[in-house]
């Protein structure tokens, strides 16, 4: 079967279209049903490398990207049934609401007005991160504390940046903030046209791991000045899909908790508890209610792991990215992830 890539720009839309783009309903239609006809799923990604982009193959690759695998994997029963599109930050949520795209990744942070207000609906975190700061390793400032009246690039039109003037209003910082695009931004830092570069601390060792010549010589603050509960978002109106992707992901979370890996589920029996029967995709009528086959987990974890696995190729110590889970671990490991009960 020939594996569907697809990487396209979505342009930026006309302003006065975004009114009328949030006052409407968002789905008029069966999620899943146009999903199925359409024969993959369409999922927006905002190409930051470890979390989206292509591997050497061409093929797209990444912690956003092996989620929109899982939904794949669980719909059609084949993780590679998937259109990757790359969408920026502008423009993701209103082709969300249009129908243009099933799912919205990319950095996109848990907020009341994205989640209320745009047509479109968040569906659970798969990224717990915070506003960070990176100095150059010979900068004397070690603590945010120690940046008064320093200079600090941010990407423009962001809450990164509408955070950065509360906190040096707060702690009266007299911060300088410098506002550009993402390019610029990066660039005036390294040209150390500023002190400080603000942004979550992913993107942070993202840039520190590909932006500069010798990772090295960028150093990442301590100071956490914001919660970013980072996730997916869907288009509101559509239960089940909304449903569908939301299971999705917790099973990789319940699976990553319990231990459970593809090798251990083929041991999974009748004398399991009924979660692992589940996860295993062996008890009749699972999937029913979402439209599913029974086996719809079984297919996520074997196609394409669970929690633990997904981070860890992308994004943990092994990878060019190189971070620690921290409080991305699930409960019983000191993080915040506490997946309900698949029952």
């Amino acid at each position: 079967m020939r594996r569907r890539r697809k990487i396209r720009i979505l342009v930026q839309f006309s302003i006065g279209l975004l009114p009328m783009l949030f006052g409407v309903a968002s789905v008029q239609a069966d999620t899943l049903e146009q999903v199925r006809e359409h024969g993959a799923v369409r999922c927006a990604a905002g190409w930051s490398a470890g979390f989206s982009g292509l591997d050497s193959t061409g093929r797209p690759a990444g912690f956003d990207v092996d989620f929109c695998r899982a939904v794949a994997a669980a719909v059609f029963g084949k993780a590679d049934a998937v259109e990757v599109e790359r969408v920026d930050t502008a423009n993701k949520y209103q082709a969300l609401a249009r129908g243009e795209i099933d799912i919205v990744f990319g950095m996109a942070t848990w907020t009341y007005h994205r989640d209320v207000a745009m047509g479109t609906r968040f569906v659970t975190p798969i990224f717990f991160d915070g506003q960070g700061f990176a100095v150059w390793s010979d900068s004397p400032i070690t603590r945010l504390d120690q940046a008064r009246g320093a200079k600090v690039c941010v990407q423009k039109e962001t809450t990164t940046a509408a955070n950065l003037r509360d906190v040096s209003r707060a702690r009266g910082l007299d911060l300088q903030v410098l506002e550009a695009s993402p390019n610029h931004t990066r660039e005036r830092f390294v040209r150390r046209e500023c002190d400080l570069l603000s942004a979550d601390r992913a993107e942070l060792a993202v840039q520190r791991a590909t932006r500069t010549i010798d990772p090295k010589r960028v150093r990442i603050l301590d100071d956490i000045v914001s919660r970013e509960p980072l996730g997916p978002y869907v288009a509101q109106g559509d239960e089940r899909w909304f449903s569908i992707v939301r299971w999705v992901i917790h099973a990789t979370q319940i699976a990553d908790a319990r231990g459970v890996d593809a090798k251990s589920l083929t041991a999974v029996d009748e004398k399991a508890d009924s979660e692992l029967r589940r996860l295993a995709g062996k008890e009749a009528g699972f999937g029913q209610p979402l439209g599913l086959s029974d086996d719809w987990a079984y297919q996520v974890l074997t196609q394409v792991g669970h929690y633990g696995q997904i981070f860890e190729r992308n994004l943990g110590t092994g990878s060019p990215i190189g971070l620690e889970r921290g409080v991305n671990r699930s409960w019983q490991n000191g993080g915040l992830f506490v997946p309900p009960l698949l029952r």
